[in-house]
């Protein structure tokens, strides 16, 4: 994939939402590009891996205790908490029939990025402050 549309792609994901360019270069400069036959596991539930990743092309499913929870697609991205805590995977992410490429970024590439650059950390803490906050109106409703 040219690097254009990654830097694209990463650009239009909520966790990354109003960073720099020059921001969102040094996040694709940090990762790596992976291919995934049909059917392969992309992250497997319970492993002790951890890092982001975001789906550049194709599709995959979405396993969590052996029940299916649907599918993400070109611009979807899992793997964003294991690679802030390191704890171990909650999903497992299967290649769809026609396979997928992700884009992985590894905890030892990202906090770096996060330590050296506050703007990446404000970005990163709106994101998961705007999902605490909405997964405290769904425990409320």
């Amino acid at each position: 994939m040219a690097s254009a549309q990654l830097k694209q792609i990463l650009a239009g994901i909520d966790l990354f939402a109003g960073l720099s360019p020059a921001a969102i270069a040094q996040i694709a400069e940090s990762g790596s590009n992976f291919r995934s036959g049909p059917g392969s596991n992309v992250i497997t539930e319970g492993a002790k891996d951890s890092g982001l990743r975001v789906v550049l092309q194709g599709s995959a499913s979405v396993v969590i205790g052996g029940e299916e929870r649907g599918q993400i697609g070109v611009g979807d991205y899992v793997g964003e908490l294991s690679m802030i805590d390191g704890a171990p995977r909650s999903a497992t992410i299967t290649a769809g029939p026609d396979g997928v490429e992700t884009f992985a970024l590894s905890p030892m590439a990202f906090m770096p990025l996060v330590r050296g650059d506050g703007d990446i950390a404000a970005a990163l803490l709106k994101t998961l402050v705007a999902r605490l906050r909405k997964v405290e109106a769904a425990q409320h409703s």
